[in-house]
């Protein structure tokens, strides 16, 4: 519980090399589960979201896209490798995620100890189907604590996949301006601890919990369709028939990235079965009441238009990078193999790298390697958008929902905005 105990006491240092002991001698899901334990106790007072959950789900999925790493991610499939680069060179890119996760959770700030999580749950035995009804009932009388128990009894069941549709379907509900009521429990439940890991499980849920009984309207609103049968997953729905919007969520993302962030989630729960059909056009008019009267047509949704708007981003130094345990050898890898591309992207004038991106062709895979090092290593300790918002719109491309070269535009012009802001 090094890590734990160092989050706890904001020591960013301890976290990271707590973490990196952890990665030769502990197993792949004892680490996402102690480190879900840290995003449990974040409060985040600034905003009325914690992020640090989105984020180790944005951090975990950005970690895959290199590939298997025996450590982190042992099970990345073929299909999951977005990053084509050396092994080993991958190996320590998804160290350096790891480690700057790590210290963004004993960075942020914390919930006070008598405040924060608790342990000492009633696990009462009862059927599912009970359960579920306690868990809704719960949430909408604002409950965390009965929402708690029944939660955790549905956890503790080999797949929860009614624990996981009711999240998904009471989030689905009323997602708020920005989206979060939805984000925040559908990045969580990938994430959850499994039941062995009883006190991060435990932690995790009563995070989630002490959100949504907050969130949750007291009633299912005029207009949505419920599901009935949460017992199984739904099956994934097409949505290329709404590719317009998922464009339109990517040029206009809205305040840090939400608009865009929001898509990739609504994408990404409609294809792990959380959603019904019904729910998922519910969650696109949302989308849509969110991106507003900013909404453009299709024939205004072309690359060359976009890259013609009005951009104006310049920097007037080069951020510094953070100092992790692997950032010398990325810094090195950068310097050997690529330095002219990071150049043109981190140049004092945005527009350097904007124009070329006409010319890439079969490059995209290490744009989006050098933007991922971007979001990671050049932003503030306490940013969470910049990396959330990196891989939720190259997440759209690999869906096929977005164009590669709208995503390394889009990107870019986010990152040379907002990498100092949380």
């Amino acid at each position: 519980m090094d890590f734990f105990q160092a989050c706890l006491k904001a020591d960013t240092r301890e976290a990271v090399n707590g973490i990196k002991r952890m990665i030769s001698s502990a197993h792949p899901s004892a680490i996402w589960a102690v480190l879900m334990h840290g995003a449990s106790w974040h409060e985040e007072r600034t905003y009325d979201t914690p992020h640090a959950a989105i984020l180790v789900n944005s951090i975990h999925r950005m970690i895959e896209d290199f590939g298997v790493h025996e450590g982190l991610a042992p099970d990345a499939s073929s299909e999951s490798t977005r990053i084509l680069i050396g092994e080993e060179q991958g190996a320590a890119l998804q160290e350096l995620l790891i480690e700057r996760l790590a210290f963004y959770l004993a960075d942020v700030d914390h919930w006070n100890l008598e405040k924060g999580p608790h342990y000492n749950v009633g696990r009462g035995v009862d059927s599912p189907d009970n359960a579920v009804r306690k868990f809704e009932s719960s949430i909408r009388q604002g409950s965390l604590v009965g929402s708690w128990e029944a939660a955790v009894i549905l956890a503790s069941r080999d797949e929860p996949i009614r624990l996981r549709r009711v999240i998904a379907s009471l989030a689905a509900e009323e997602p708020d301006k920005l989206g979060h009521a939805f984000i925040l429990p559908v990045s969580l439940i990938p994430e959850l601890p499994r039941a062995e890991y009883t006190r991060p499980q435990i932690a995790s849920l009563w995070h989630l919990m002490e959100y949504l009984v907050r969130k949750v309207p007291s009633k299912a609103p005029d207009g949505f369709s419920q599901d009935d049968n949460l017992s199984h997953f739904v099956e994934p729905v097409d949505m290329s028939e709404h590719r317009n919007v998922f464009m339109n969520s990517v040029v206009n993302y809205g305040i840090l990235g939400h608009n865009t962030i929001f898509a990739q989630r609504i994408v990404d729960a409609n294809r792990k079965g959380l959603v019904t059909r019904d729910m998922a056009r519910w969650l696109i008019e949302k989308l849509k009441r969110n991106i507003g009267t900013k909404m453009i047509a299709d024939e205004n949704l072309t690359f060359n238009r976009i890259l013609k708007r009005e951009f104006d981003a310049d920097w007037n130094q080069t951020p510094e990078f953070m100092r992790l345990p692997h950032t010398k050898e990325v810094q090195d890898w950068i310097t050997a193999t690529c330095s002219d591309l990071w150049t043109t992207m981190t140049h004092p004038r945005a527009s350097e790298f904007e124009r070329e991106l006409t010319d890439f062709d079969d490059e995209w895979s290490l744009v989006r390697c050098l933007q991922y090092v971007m979001a990671a290593l050049l932003s503030e300790p306490r940013a969470s958008h910049v990396m959330i918002f990196t891989h939720a719109t190259w997440n759209l491309t690999d869906y096929g929902l977005i164009p590669n070269d709208l995503a390394a535009l889009q990107v870019h012009r986010m990152l040379r905005r907002h990498l100092s802001e949380w």
